[in-house]
């Protein structure tokens, strides 16, 4: 890699303040300046701020090795095996997270097989050209509040462009999960994709099966929990992505328009509950992510008498998806998908077994009833009795029974015949 002169952006040039950064992250920045080390703000806060976005994360990167930076911070562990970071704990369970700059594993790393390239210390420049994508290798010195960029990263924000650092061929066979990462930048900003960037993920979608099902399931969970899992899907099925993913059930919503306009309104209500700080459970999303693949399946249940969870559960974890969902995140699955088919059938004949109360998976099966049904969740916590006694006030069961006042239990036990 050639050295080159980074684009250097003075402090009146741009618009971050050190108000906008969490004063945790400030005492981090400043406390390794003055002992000597460079210190930078890193990634995702530096384009967050430059877009007048609030950072959910701040990250820091410094010349400092790990063990100096647990010298100076009581409140700091270091963890992984290989290459180690630092963790600086602050109250209320926030983690400023340390790295220390690194480079791509160079030749002497692949000659010497004593040398672990995950330890390979670098330069700040080596640690920009080692990142993914060019708006999340952009550094705020806290030296002189500039903007370092040495990737063309502050273009392509101002552009709205997602770009891979590097080839995006040899950037993708390295590892794939960063054809997900494009994906999600893009959605999360509504950027548009580089075109080299865009034409390898079509080429190459299928390396992302190589990929450990453990840390896929990492990073669906970060998509649900985000707010924007519906604009994310999108993309997958636009870039041919969802049976790669989610086996049957991604070709069933890749290939059916039907159940695909069915489901992306839905993931739009969740999307909105959790950016308005109302978010559903992870279990909920999957299930309301699932919920037209699985009332199909449950929908072609013949037999009146056979076990609808069961089948659905079969179905589910015969689905060859590569993504592994824990085995009791599949039960929660079925038994909330299960719950909502009988809500619904309810709704229609008039007829609601409330013993379904007492599962524990009723409240959320309430609330993804809500979302299918009326698209919306009220804030009260079982939002399809109301509904259920609206449609049918007459329905068994509705009316509460009066309990019978004391006089008349007296009468009744006068009555009673002596044994």
């Amino acid at each position: 890699m050639e050295s080159r002169e980074p684009v250097v952006l003075k402090r009146a040039e741009h618009p971050i303040s050190r108000r906008d950064i969490d004063p945790d992250a400030l005492k981090v920045l400043y406390r390794l300046y003055r002992n000597g080390f460079k210190a930078y703000l890193v990634g995702g806060a530096v384009r967050d701020l430059l877009l007048g976005k609030r950072p959910k994360d701040f990250d820091v990167v410094t010349d400092a090795r790990p063990g100096q930076v647990k010298k100076l911070f009581a409140n700091c562990m270091l963890i992984g095996r290989r290459f180690r970071l630092a963790h600086i704990r602050f109250k209320g369970g926030k983690i400023i997270e340390v790295a220390t700059f690194r480079k791509e594993p160079d030749e002497e790393c692949a000659e010497n097989e004593s040398i672990d390239p995950n330890t390979s210390f670098g330069t700040p420049e080596q640690d920009a050209f080692r990142r993914d994508i060019t708006i999340n290798a952009l550094f705020y010195d806290i030296a002189d509040f500039s903007i370092i960029d040495y990737v063309n990263g502050l273009d392509d924000l101002n552009n709205g462009i997602v770009r891979m650092i590097g080839s995006p061929h040899d950037r993708y066979v390295e590892d794939p999960v960063r054809m997900w990462r494009v994906l999600r930048h893009a959605a999360r900003l509504g950027f548009s994709i580089e075109e080299e960037t865009s034409r390898e993920i079509m080429l190459h979608r299928e390396l992302l099966c190589s990929c450990s099902g453990a840390r896929m399931y990492e990073e669906l969970n970060k998509d649900v929990a985000s707010g924007h899992v519906g604009s994310v899907l999108a993309l997958f099925r636009e870039y041919g992505m969802l049976p790669s993913l989610f086996g049957k059930i991604g070709s069933f919503l890749q290939e059916d328009p039907a159940a695909w306009n069915t489901l992306l309104p839905l993931l739009k209500v969740a999307d909105e509950l959790a950016r308005t700080g109302r978010p559903l459970s992870n279990e909920s999303v999957l299930t309301i992510m699932f919920w037209p693949w699985a009332e199909q399946v449950l929908q072609a249940v013949a037999s009146p008498g056979e076990d609808k969870i069961k089948v659905l559960q079969d179905a589910l974890f015969d689905s060859g998806m590569i993504i592994t969902i824990p085995k009791a995140m599949k039960a929660g699955i079925t038994q909330t998908s299960c719950i909502v088919e009988r809500m619904l059938s309810a709704m229609q004949s008039g007829r609601m077994k409330w013993s379904l109360k007492k599962r524990s998976r009723y409240t959320d099966a309430s609330m993804v009833f809500s979302v299918i049904t009326t698209g919306r969740v009220e804030k009260e916590k079982d939002p399809f009795s109301r509904v259920f006694r609206e449609a049918h006030p007459e329905a068994r069961g509705n009316r509460k029974k009066r309990r019978p006042s004391r006089s008349r239990w007296r009468k009744r036990r006068e009555e009673k015949p002596a044994s």
